[in-house]
């Protein structure tokens, strides 16, 4: 059964990743991925994240300027923004508090796009 199980989400996984790559292809749209199995605290998850959304040197790799980063963009501009992050639940089981400020500067920031009329989406996929 186990093994069914592990087929399954591989294939749920797969889709998603599909999906992903389509939505990638279509013009005006930027996306972003974070390969969670390497974050497990703040640190690496603003690495990661400063590294897949291409950061400007001088990021500050802290709270404020994640949030100041990803409500600017100006780096990268874009109709729409899609951040797929696979197995979040890594950072979020590893250190809670710290995923749901991640969460939360996440949600802020689409509704900073959202207001600029721009779609900024935030897909965490679990293991």
């Amino acid at each position: 059964m186990s093994e069914f199980l592990n087929f399954l989400s591989i294939d749920v996984k797969q889709g998603i990743r599909e999906a992903v790559e389509r939505i990638a292809a279509e013009p005006g749209t930027k996306v972003f991925y974070l390969d969670g199995k390497k974050i497990n605290s703040k640190e690496t998850f603003l690495s990661k994240a400063a590294e897949a959304m291409q950061f400007p040197r001088y990021f500050g790799f802290n709270w404020d300027a994640f949030d100041e980063c990803i409500t600017d963009l100006t780096w990268c501009p874009a109709e729409r923004y899609l951040i797929f992050y696979d197995d979040a639940d890594i950072f979020a089981q590893a250190e809670p508090t710290q995923y749901q400020i991640a969460l939360d500067i996440l949600n802020s920031a689409k509704e900073y796009w959202e207001a600029n009329n721009i779609t900024l989406k935030f897909l965490p996929i679990n293991k």
